[in-house]
C-alpha cells in the first residue's frame, strides 16, 4: 500500500508545525499550504490523500477552497477534514455543505486527528 499523503492547509504556523511533525512522525508524507491559494497551486502536484484545511486564512478562505476542490473530478474523492475555531452549528454545516467530510474544532487532541485521520484512509486502502 502506498504511504498516504497529507496536505495541511493553515496560516497559524505553530499549529501547522506541530501538526506536520504529529503525521510525519506517524509515517505520512506531509506537505503544508498557508492558505487556499497555495493549497490550490500544491495539490495537483503533491496529490494528497488528506486535506487538512483551515476555514479563516487570507487571500482565499476554506470554504471557497474547499467548493474549489469539489468543483474539480480530479479531487473529488479526496478527503478533507475542515479545521477551525469556529464553533457554531452554522459554521459545521458550512463546512460539510461546500463539501469537507469531516469537522474538527480547535484547540483539539492531536492524537484524536491521527485516528480519525487513519480510520478514514483505511477504508479506501491506503495506510
Amino acid at each position: 500500500m502506498a504511504t498516504p499523503r497529507v496536505l495541511i492547509v493553515e496560516d497559524e504556523l505553530s499549529l501547522a508545525r506541530i501538526l506536520s511533525f504529529s503525521f510525519q512522525n506517524e509515517g505520512y508524507i506531509v506537505a503544508r499550504a498557508e492558505d487556499g491559494v497555495e493549497c490550490m497551486n500544491k495539490i495537483s502536484t503533491f496529490r494528497p490523500d488528506v486535506v487538512l484545511m483551515d476555514l479563516m486564512m487570507p487571500k482565499l478562505d476554506g470554504l471557497e477552497t474547499i467548493r474549489l476542490l469539489r468543483a474539480n473530478e480530479a479531487h473529488r474523492d479526496l478527503i478533507i477534514i475542515a479545521v477551525t475555531a469556529k464553533s457554531r452549528p452554522v459554521d459545521r454545516v458550512a463546512a460539510l455543505e461546500a463539501g469537507a467530510d469531516f469537522f474538527v474544532k480547535k484547540p483539539f487532541q492531536i492524537s484524536a486527528l491521527l485516528e480519525r485521520v487513519g480510520s478514514m484512509l483505511t477504508p479506501r486502502g491506503v495506510s
